[in-house]
């Protein structure tokens, strides 16, 4: 998903990005194979890897799930539903 994304903003004119996927560690955003350009990074690992809301993304989701995932959150945490 991230390595797509990029590649969309990267060839596709006037896309606005969805989601950020950035190092929890530093808050830099991440490259297409997961490497933090900041820290040196080659393999962030999935638990410290934070998703982020982008401007492309809807502020007004009619399902829970796409409305919990409005806030940042780190990769592999539980979702819940229920408070949103």
């Amino acid at each position: 998903m991230r390595s797509l994304g990029l590649w969309g903003r990267e060839h596709i004119e006037g896309t606005l990005p969805m989601r950020f996927f950035v190092h929890a560690v530093c808050g830099t955003e991440l490259g297409a194979f997961g490497q933090c350009p900041a820290c040196g990074n080659t393999g962030v690992p999935l638990e410290d890897v934070e998703m982020r809301p982008g401007a492309g993304l809807d502020p007004d989701p009619a399902d829970p799930v796409s409305r919990a995932l409005l806030a940042p959150r780190r990769l592999l945490q539980p979702l819940d539903t229920d408070r949103v």
